[in-house]
């Protein structure tokens, strides 16, 4: 008798939970992939800066041979001049003085014809003091006219506005319809210009400046310029106090100097100053590009001109500063990370970021910590 053998099938329930459970452990698989490859942490670092300075020389020479930026050494032109010049210039200081004519009268006529007042005509004041018209006029008929008029006497108190006058040397019936009266208050003195000493200074100073330029070839004119200037001789056709409109000068200037293209030098500086900053430390920015310049020495024979300068500028916490090493960071939470960083004196807060957004923590490898410093 042959009996059969039977197959026995597993469930279908067994196959479902083994494909769901490598479905599961694939997917963890591929979170913790993602989590190492892709998950990144940014710190972006607000720095405390410091100041930094330095004195520096360096030396400008006509003869290209001798020229070494890297040791200070400057091509340019060592200027060497006498120039001369003319040049008129506006007064603008100001004197009262006396000229005479204090003031001016309305002569006024109801006459029926025209009447000539001579020149130095006498005009009586109602308190009595004595006026003489400057110019001889004609009063209108039946009109007026306005005339300047002198003091008698120069010490005399002068009259107000609307002070009466009469006219002497008139009949005494004209002098009943030909009268005046004073227009404004008298005043001994007026304002004329007058050359001031400030003016003469503005003026040399101003022509020095101007001639000095002579001693620039046109090439040379926008390159820096450290000029002596010496005044050899100077006149004016006016001295200060006199009483001019305008008045003329003459200077004759000796200049001396360099003049150079400062572009290598503000490099040579920037460099010098970076040469300064600590390995943990970079500049973050110079007065490079606004550097003033004080010229020490001219050596005339040897055609240099020795120079002085100095640059400032800031500096902060670098990316390579062991207190950023990122083995230090790796791992650490958020909190963490803040209370380590923001202890330090060169940083003055501390921004961070993930990606993914939902991290918490540092990444544990090195590469996934980006530092960014603020400038």
């Amino acid at each position: 008798m042959v009996r059969r053998r039977h197959a026995i099938n597993p469930p279908l329930n067994i196959y479902k939970k083994l494909a769901l459970s490598f479905i599961v452990l694939t997917a963890i698989l591929l979170g913790v992939i993602f989590y190492y490859s892709f998950s990144y942490a940014y710190i972006t670092i607000f720095p405390n800066a410091q100041n930094i300075a330095t004195d520096f020389n360096f030396i400008i020479v006509q003869d290209t041979k001798a020229v070494n930026e890297a040791e200070g050494v400057f091509l340019g032109k060592i200027i060497n001049q006498t120039v001369e010049g003319q040049k008129t210039y506006n007064s603008t200081g100001s004197a009262a003085v006396s000229k005479g004519v204090v003031g001016t009268v309305k002569i006024t006529s109801t006459l029926s014809r025209a009447q000539i007042l001579i020149a130095t005509t006498r005009l009586l004041a109602s308190d009595n003091t004595l006026y003489h018209i400057k110019d001889r006029v004609v009063v209108p008929k039946t009109g007026s006219i306005e005339v300047t008029v002198y003091p008698d006497k120069p010490d005399q108190a002068l009259a107000k506005a609307g002070t009466k006058f009469t006219i002497p040397g008139l009949s005494k019936d004209l002098q009943q319809i030909i009268t005046g009266e004073a227009v404004a208050d008298f005043n001994a003195q007026t304002t004329v210009k007058v050359v001031s000493q400030k003016d003469i200074d503005d003026a040399v100073a101003a022509l020095t400046n101007e001639l000095s330029q002579k001693a620039i070839a046109a090439e040379d004119a926008d390159k820096t310029q450290l000029l002596q200037k010496i005044v050899l001789e100077k006149s004016l056709n006016h001295k200060a106090g006199d009483e001019a409109g305008s008045f003329v000068l003459n200077l004759a200037v000796k200049v001396d100097g360099a003049v150079f293209d400062d572009k290598p030098v503000k490099d040579f500086a920037i460099h010098a100053l970076a040469s300064m900053v600590p390995e943990d430390k970079k500049l973050s920015q110079t007065n490079g590009d606004n550097l003033s310049y004080e010229l020490e020495k001219i050596d005339l024979k040897n055609n240099s001109a020795q120079v002085k300068s100095n640059i400032n500028g800031k500096i902060v916490i670098s990316e390579n500063s062991p207190i950023l090493a990122k083995d230090k960071l790796m791992k650490l939470s958020v909190s963490q990370l803040q209370t380590y960083l923001e202890n330090f004196s060169d940083i003055q807060k501390v921004e961070i970021t993930f990606f993914p957004s939902w991290l918490k923590k540092m990444p544990s490898f090195a590469d996934h910590i980006i530092i960014r410093i603020s400038q």
